[in-house]
Order: structure tokens, then sequence, then C-alpha cells
């Protein structure tokens, strides 16, 4: 959550909900980053900028087409995506084991190997355990260029 309020600005932030709010009285909980003025200035610009770029909307509708085409995708190819997960933006693709065509490396695991393939294709993936690959574009995604990565995983 910080990372992302303050742009890449440093700054600290947690979120913390009843019943453990009121647990947290002012002084007991303190961050490296913290609330300087100037974090605090920047986050309060990319909070405007979120709301009125409607990036919010953006992520949910992106979102949704992402896992929707990403169904296709996996329908049309039945052994190598296992189950797609995700929230807006925030993207998992469980890949079935054992896949067959990827790179050999004993040492390294299977989502790993896949996401070097992407890597080279041009697409920005991370690992997210053995088999779990994880797509997190930005905010700011246009859909031309969601497009874009979805031809790079279905050439």
């Amino acid at each position: 959550m910080a990372k992302s309020l303050g742009g890449g600005f440093p700054i600290g932030a947690f979120w913390v909900r009843a019943p453990f709010a009121d647990l947290l009285g002012p002084g007991t909980h303190a961050s490296t980053f913290g609330g300087t003025p100037l974090a605090c200035a920047v986050a309060l610009k990319v909070l405007e900028v979120i709301e009125r770029e409607k990036l919010a909307d953006n992520a949910r509708a992106l979102g949704d087409f992402f896992i929707s085409e990403l169904t296709r995708l996996a329908r049309k190819h039945p052994g190598t995506i296992a189950d797609l997960r995700g929230l807006g933006l925030m993207i998992g693709l469980e890949l079935m084991p054992n896949l067959a065509n990827l790179p050999s490396n004993p040492g390294k695991s299977q989502a790993i190997r896949f996401v070097n393939l992407l890597h080279a294709a041009g697409l920005l993936a991370i690992p997210a355990g053995a088999n779990v690959i994880r797509l997190l574009p930005p905010l700011n995604l246009r859909r031309s260029e969601a497009q874009a990565g979805l031809q790079i995983l279905n050439p």
C-alpha cells in the first residue's frame, strides 16, 4: 500500500480496522519513512491522480477484460493454465504441473522458467510460488497495452 501511495516516493503506511484500530493510539506504531510533510504531499497528489483519471475503475474494467481473455486462452490451451484468479489488475495464472517445452533447469521452478520465456518475449511478469505467474500491470494501463500483452501470451 505504501509503495503505491507514494508513487515511488518513500512513505510508510499500514491499514488496520476494527476491532484492532482502537488498540493503536498516537505514538504506538512507527515506520521508517512515516508521514513526513513532503511524503504526505506526494501521497495526496497520487490520490488526486487516481481519482481524476478514474484509475480504480480502469483497473476493474481491464482486470475483467484480462480474466475474460485469459479464460478464453486457458480453454484454447487446456494443458497449460490450470486456474485463473485475480482482483482488478492483480492477476494470477496457475500453471498445470509438469509443462512440456519449458527450458530445462532443475534448480528453477516451473513458474520461473515460464516467466523467463515471457520476459524474453517482452512481457513483464513475476513468479508467485512454484506454479503461479503473477501479472501486475500499472493502474494506468491502456486497453491497447493490455491487448499487446495478451498477444505475447497467445502469439
